[in-house]
């Protein structure tokens, strides 16, 4: 669930929506998420954008957690840039299951160069994941790293700045996805396959080391794993050919002949959900 295009930084890689598309008003997103509720949804990321700028997000994230009709409620997931002043969080964390929160680089000067618009980033983001893990035990910690020609060297070693203690349940390393502003960007920013490969292969070293869970996002699996609800209600789907933009949300649910669930491949979609925020801590990697 995109409900935000604007965000406080402007990384070049990003795939989400256009920062200058409004952002969907309280009323639809409340009404989507009790759609989803309705639906028996297990599992939903409210992504953007920078979703921590909404007035309702608590609303919102405490709405899809809500129990639905069997009496059990979705794994609800929040993909943070780490920016918001702890008071605001404080009144999302009850209502989540995951947090998500970048790292790009070990190296400062990688780090910044990517998440580009505000300094102190990194040490804000580290921030938020210490107060998460001592304060919000109940909250899972998802890691996510974007590899790109600009962080080859620093993004395998970025475990190396968290203390044990705050180590995250999952870290997640993805190839750049030339989407939306990494379209704009890919042809002095992207990696080829192989280059991807090798710089996983470091992370995987890093990741036993550290004994923490990897999970890997190469392009070339990408479709079918998302669905995607964006700020104007639009459902975009992944194919072949990218970001595919079929309808309105509240249309194509009322739709009986191409209901929803034909727009993604259901195993896939459910691979990389749980794989990536499985309901128990997953098992470290071997050493």
């Amino acid at each position: 669930m995109r409900p935000i295009g604007r965000c406080n930084l402007s990384c070049p890689f990003c795939f989400g929506p256009r920062h200058e598309v409004p952002s969907m008003s309280r009323e639809t997103a409340l009404r989507v998420a009790s759609a989803l509720k309705d639906g028996g949804v297990r599992g939903v990321v409210i992504s953007g954008g920078e979703p921590t700028l909404l007035s309702y997000l608590a609303e919102l994230a405490r709405t899809l957690r809500g129990p639905q009709a069997d009496g059990r409620s979705a794994k609800v997931v929040l993909s943070t840039n780490g920016l918001a002043p702890l008071r605001a969080m404080e009144r999302v964390l009850p209502h989540l299951s995951w947090i998500a929160l970048p790292l790009e680089s070990a190296d400062a000067a990688e780090h910044r160069a990517l998440r580009t618009g505000v300094a102190p980033h990194r040490e804000k983001m580290l921030g938020l994941l210490g107060e998460v893990r001592k304060n919000h035990p109940h909250v899972q910690v998802k890691l996510g790293t974007v590899v790109t020609r600009l962080n080859v060297g620093g993004a395998p070693d970025v475990l190396n700045l968290i203390e044990d203690a705050c180590l995250p349940d999952v870290w997640k390393v993805y190839q750049m996805s030339e989407t939306n502003y990494g379209a704009d960007n890919r042809g002095w920013l992207a990696l080829g396959d192989e280059e991807f490969e090798d710089v996983v292969h470091r992370c995987e070293a890093a990741a036993r080391e550290r004994r923490v869970a990897l999970r890997v996002y190469r392009n070339r699996s990408r479709t079918g794993s998302y669905f995607f609800i964006d700020p104007d209600g639009e459902v975009v789907v992944i194919d072949d050919g990218g970001e595919r933009r079929t309808g309105n949300f509240f249309t194509r649910l009322a739709e009986r002949e191409s209901p929803l669930s034909h727009q993604v491949t259901g195993a896939r979609n459910v691979e990389n959900f749980t794989g990536t925020y499985p309901d128990a801590p997953p098992d470290a990697p071997d050493t």
